[in-house]
């Protein structure tokens, strides 16, 4: 299948699903007002001919030139999904993941019928019962109190990670069950082709909301993680009641249209994704400044060199790196000069090369320590405290001039400035 064709009827069949919300809605208050049963029965017949067809239609839109009637097509097979319904709420489940879970069984148990009359909500499925609602009712309460002090909030960012992996989890059993669950005597499969690689659409759809959830979670996190860096008393307190009034807000959104939530989710899943690299890159800078020497104190091998090279971030851009990129200072192969490398995931490592006579000076400071270059052809580095106890021997290594400053002499520096 052409992927840039897919791309283009997904977004036709998802503009058509959002402007046919409207007609919908119409549609669903007339049924429960009291419409007649004959012509009840003639629109689930359409909508059960529609979705028997609507994988044809939408393999053959998908290899040909596409009209109108493919397009309407693609859009039943779009709303047979149930997009909306199960889209919608990721974003506040993304902020905050047993509060959101929470809130979706409260709404399947207490919520009006016009609330719960949708794939995720249905009155089949898991979330309508009342131990799963008070088992995250509890959790909530166990994983937000230590987020609301300083000396208590690392435990609950600990585990943020494993919170998030478990609501991931529970969602996709919870849209498994449903699947089970179907009133559909026979489900239409639709199946989505990638080159050699075929999918059914329920798949793919899975693998969207658990990338959706991550990438929302992993920008909370970052911000979550400046807030406890910034020592300022129940700052941490108030960043824990907003997020939580707005994960409540967007799924009181989700309640009231599950239409509207899934383009709030969408606008903020676009943003999280355009900023992610650069977050994470910080996310991981932050982490190794504060936990290695941590890790080092309680594991003696943490703190003990194994390989000649240094774990470092540069300050500015340098050569192919951007800033707070993980790299790994060593000596060139050459045996001259120094080399910066960054593993890449399938391909040979990124080197960048830093010439003898740069001449390097390590500067010990409070937090993390600097190393700086003689001829300022090439920013400051900036490395982690776990080598603190064979900080000599790393040295010596690496051919790096340790300067005469010393954090337990000199006056501390405005930490504010190591960590920017």
């Amino acid at each position: 299948m052409n992927s840039v064709r897919f791309s283009m009827v997904v977004i036709v069949a998802t503009v058509s699903f959002w402007l046919s919300a409207a007609c919908t809605g119409a549609a669903q208050s007339a049924k429960t007002s009291g419409v007649d049963a004959a012509t009840t029965d003639n629109v689930d017949l359409a909508q059960a001919e529609a979705g028997e067809t609507s994988s044809e239609k939408l393999t053959e839109t998908l290899e040909g030139e596409f009209d109108t009637t493919d397009i309407a097509a693609t859009t039943a097979w779009a709303e047979s999904l149930h997009l909306a319904d199960w889209l919608g709420p990721l974003a506040p489940v993304a902020l905050s993941p047993f509060f959101g879970i929470a809130l979706l069984s409260g709404l399947a148990l207490y919520g009006p019928d016009w609330i719960t009359d949708n794939a995720l909500l249905g009155a089949s499925g898991p979330l309508q019962n009342p131990t799963l609602f008070w088992i995250f009712v509890g959790l909530t309460v166990l994983t937000s109190l230590p987020r609301l002090t300083k000396v208590s909030k690392p435990i609950a960012q600990a585990l943020d990670r494993l919170e998030t992996y478990a609501v991931i989890v529970i969602l996709l059993v919870i849209k498994v069950v449903a699947a089970i669950e179907s009133p559909d005597p026979e489900p239409q499969v639709a199946m989505i082709q990638f080159g050699v690689i075929s999918f059914t659409a329920d798949t793919l759809l899975a693998v969207a909301m658990v990338i959706n959830i991550l990438i929302i979670n992993s920008v909370k996190f970052f911000f979550e993680f400046l807030v406890w860096l910034t020592p300022v008393p129940f700052l941490d307190a108030v960043f824990e009641i907003c997020n939580k009034t707005i994960c409540a807000a967007l799924m009181a959104v989700y309640a009231y249209s599950p239409t509207v939530a899934t383009v709030i989710n969408l606008g903020v899943l676009v943003v999280a994704a355009l900023i992610l690299r650069w977050i994470s890159r910080r996310v991981t800078f932050y982490r190794t400044m504060v936990l290695d020497p941590i890790l080092a104190k309680l594991w003696t091998g943490f703190g003990s060199p194994r390989k000649p090279e240094l774990i470092v971030f540069p300050q500015d851009d340098i050569g192919p790196f951007p800033a707070k990129s993980r790299l790994t200072l060593c000596r060139d192969t050459d045996g001259k000069g120094w080399q910066l490398k960054q593993a890449g995931w399938w391909t040979s490592p990124t080197v960048h090369s830093i010439a003898e006579s740069a001449a390097p000076t390590l500067h010990h400071g409070w937090v993390m320590h600097t190393i700086r270059f003689a001829d300022g052809s090439t920013c400051s580095l900036v490395t982690s405290r776990r080598y603190d106890a064979a900080m000599d021997r790393v040295a010596e290594t690496l051919l790096l001039k340790l300067a005469a400053d010393r954090p337990e002499t000199d006056q501390p520096a405005d930490l504010r400035q190591e960590f920017a």
